[in-house]
């Protein structure tokens, strides 16, 4: 019950907020101008997190390779290739 309350009240506002723009004052003005601003502040917000988020990559430095290097390709996939005499199922050996 308190999901479709919570829905009901949502929708009430919206209503409530649709009805104000529509028959209140003319504040067209303000509104664009709230959003201007609200526009710098995100701009100005977002420009020092990419900041932070750089410096924090030049102070970590380079990473360093792995302590274990994986073996060549060559040396690893002979060994796991089957001989022909276990595919044959040993028959030349009987």
């Amino acid at each position: 019950m308190g999901k479709v309350l919570s829905i009901l009240i949502g929708l009430v506002f919206i209503a409530l907020g649709v009805v104000a723009i529509v028959y209140g004052p003319s504040w067209q003005e303000a509104v664009v101008r709230f959003l201007q601003g609200g526009a710098v502040i995100l701009a100005l917000v977002v420009g020092l997190a990419l900041l932070a988020l750089g410096l924090s990559d030049l102070r970590a430095g380079a990473e360093e390779p792995p302590a274990v290097a994986a073996p060549p390709a060559a040396e690893s996939g002979a060994a796991d290739q089957p001989s022909a005499e276990a595919e044959s199922g040993g028959s030349e050996q009987q």
